[in-house]
């Protein structure tokens, strides 16, 4: 979906998975790109489910010096799945798709990183530039309604 909002104009402004995705390769890629081009402003913008996977690499952001920033929309869930269960089983069916409300943004402050909460939509803006003018590996928690995520990408309409 973020690719749909970005305006991508030169090569090496974007890395991505592909249609179908990789849960988890944020912080690997963005290490990555931040220590080829450490002038450069590194955002990573994912869920809390991606986060989960490879978010610890934050401590190798942190010992390298990598300010890398990460939002992570935190809705508490496996969003992605719980939509298609409910769009194909309805929503009395929708199982095993919640996780905890967690505080990943403290998990990268344990680290040694900037860290901050997010419940409005307007601070995300003051607090990415808060955390870029950190210097630090960053994680902006973004908190989202778990009701509120997005029909399903049409690429996965195959799975219906």
């Amino acid at each position: 979906a973020c690719a749909r909002v970005f305006d991508v104009i030169l090569p090496g402004q974007w890395l991505d998975p592909g249609p179908l995705g990789c849960l988890g390769v944020g912080a690997p890629f963005a290490i990555a790109a931040q220590h080829l081009y450490p002038d450069k402003k590194v955002l990573i913008i994912n869920g809390d489910g991606a986060f989960g996977l490879n978010g610890f690499e934050f401590d190798t952001a942190v010992r390298f010096n990598l300010p890398i920033v990460s939002i992570v929309g935190n809705d508490a869930g496996w969003g992605n799945i719980r939509v298609i269960q409910q769009q194909m089983m309805g929503e009395d069916r929708v199982i095993a798709t919640s996780l905890a409300p967690t505080r990943y943004d403290k998990i990268v402050e344990a680290f040694g990183g900037y860290g901050e909460l997010v419940e409005n939509p307007a601070d995300i803006r003051p607090a990415l530039e808060r955390a870029f003018a950190s210097g630090k590996p960053a994680c902006i928690n973004v908190t989202l309604d778990p009701k509120g995520l997005a029909k399903t990408a049409p690429n996965m309409a195959y799975i219906m």
